[in-house]
């Protein structure tokens, strides 16, 4: 808060001196009221909000006895971990600093554990209450599992929060064994739930759970208007062990991003691992999901970028009527590779339309340094069900298992200025399909300017059901019943 206390300048005329002389009279004002901050510390480890030195009893200090920021600190003693078990949410009404990273021996791996257990929807969940507001808060260095919506849950009274450094979703016990939140329960539980706004979510891993982060309402409800816009989720593993380099005996049972109704303007990237979920690392899925941005990330992909941690389906699904997204652009193209069903897929039979997004500057099908293919993927780009007006450019999109594009009952697409078959340097690494496989339906479609390197079947295929389309100059176009190659296989969408 600004404090207020100033002199007020008087000016008075002294008749007995030749000229006039300035003299100040300081005048005293009231201060602001001005909460100070205070420090309360976790001294053991119990749920109990009664008990003097229990988490539970540290926010309840926080948010009713102490405005304004506050920190909890953590002085626990013993060994490593330290178990807390809490019988209902963590609720943060004021601004407050929850910080585990202060727990003596914190080396970044966290030191202190937070449980729930089957009636504990959301370990912490951050809001404004009673005229107070936990914006700019900030949870650091703990683990957290053992519930069923999320880790933490943020409201759109609760706004401008930090979460860093935690692993959601697991923990290890003093045995170093492993456990997870889908052990625990078979409720579709998240590491982060917001329906708020301008949050930073970074450095977490957030895995054995549904998704890793879920950004606005249901898309099977009816959408209350709200947007939920400017949250940053950058340098996470989703689906991986906190290295970032294996998901075995980790993973995800959904996605690693899911953005729902309302999610606008988000940023999803840079640095994060969306790997070893099962179904895929991004998913925007509404109407009103718009504006976002999903750049410089590994998807499919370990955090070197080099070795194979596949999503089970897609790498990024656009799709249920979103548009005017990103994935990729002017902040950094993200490295997809090895996603079962495909890259990126702009629409699905079961998700259609997807129009006006922009798909720019991907490595889709191999390394990051674009040196050989990368697992198994079937299709590097699919746009299908509607999808329409989309501008699809200077991807590098080799070596999937199928067809590098694949374009179906889908109009006004724009594909060029794509390295197809090969890498940016012209070494070939082929899609063993065809480049370019224009299926029926695709319909008044541009693929122009493209190079093409080594394409299985050729270059681009032109179904007799796909009209009108604008086709650059190349060898290796095939269409039926022309002498060519016979219809390429389809890749699921």
């Amino acid at each position: 808060m600004s404090i207020r206390s100033s002199l007020r300048r008087t000016e008075r005329l002294l008749s007995s001196r030749p000229a006039s002389r300035k003299r100040f009279l300081p005048e005293v004002f009231g201060l602001e009221d001005r909460s100070l901050l205070s420090t309360f510390t976790v001294t053991n480890t119990s749920g109990d909000a009664s008990a003097q030195g229990s988490l539970p009893w540290a926010i309840q200090q926080a948010n009713n006895s102490s405005p304004g920021l506050d920190i909890v600190k953590f002085n626990l003693q013993g060994s490593a971990p330290f178990i807390i078990d809490v019988t209902s949410t963590l609720y943060l009404n004021d601004q407050v600093v929850i910080d585990g990273e202060s727990q003596p021996g914190y080396a970044g791996k966290p030191l202190v554990v937070v449980r729930g257990n089957a009636s504990v929807p959301s370990i912490f969940l951050l809001q404004g209450a009673g005229g107070q507001t936990s914006s700019g808060s900030t949870i650091q260095g703990l683990a957290m599992s053992n519930y069923t919506a999320n880790a933490v849950t943020i409201f759109a009274s609760s706004q401008g929060n930090w979460i860093q450094d935690n692993y959601l979703g697991f923990y290890y016990d003093g045995s170093n064994t492993l456990h997870t939140n889908k052990q625990f329960t078979a409720q579709p539980a998240a590491g982060v739930g917001l329906q708020s706004s301008f949050n930073t979510i970074r450095f977490n891993t957030m895995s054995g759970l549904y998704n890793g982060v879920n950004i606005g309402e249901d898309i099977g409800g009816s959408w209350s208007g709200a947007i939920y816009k400017t949250n940053s989720i950058q340098y996470n593993n989703i689906g991986t062990d906190p290295t970032g380099s294996t998901a075995s005996g980790f993973g995800n049972d959904s996605d690693g991003v899911f953005l729902a109704a309302g999610a606008q303007e988000n940023f999803i990237g840079p640095g994060d691992v969306l790997s070893g979920n099962k179904s895929s690392g991004v998913e925007l899925l509404h109407p009103s999901t718009k504006l976002n941005v999903v750049f410089a990330n590994m998807i499919g992909l370990d955090k070197s970028g080099m070795t194979a941690i596949p999503n089970g389906e897609l790498g990024v699904l656009i799709g249920n009527g979103s548009g005017s997204n990103a994935v990729g652009g002017p902040f950094g193209g993200n490295v997809i590779a090895a996603n079962a069903l495909g890259g990126i897929s702009l629409g699905t039979a079961s998700f259609p339309g997807a129009p006006g997004n922009w798909v720019q500057n991907n490595i889709v099908g191999l390394n990051v340094a674009q040196t050989a293919v990368v697992g198994t993927q079937a299709v590097g780009i699919n746009v299908e069900s509607g999808a329409k007006a989309n501008s699809i450019t200077g991807n590098i999109v080799a070596g999937n298992s199928v067809n590098g594009f694949q374009v179906s009952n889908a109009t006004g697409n724009y594909m060029a200025s794509n390295f197809i078959g090969q890498a940016s340097s012209g070494v070939w690494f082929p899609n063993k399909g065809f480049g370019v496989a224009l299926l029926p339906k695709a319909n008044s479609n541009w693929v122009v300017g493209n190079t093409f390197g080594s394409n299985g079947q050729g270059s681009i295929y032109v179904d007799s059901a796909a009209v009108g389309n604008a086709l650059q100059d190349v060898p290796g176009i095939v269409r039926p019943g022309g002498g060519g190659k016979p219809k390429p296989p389809r890749g699921r969408g």
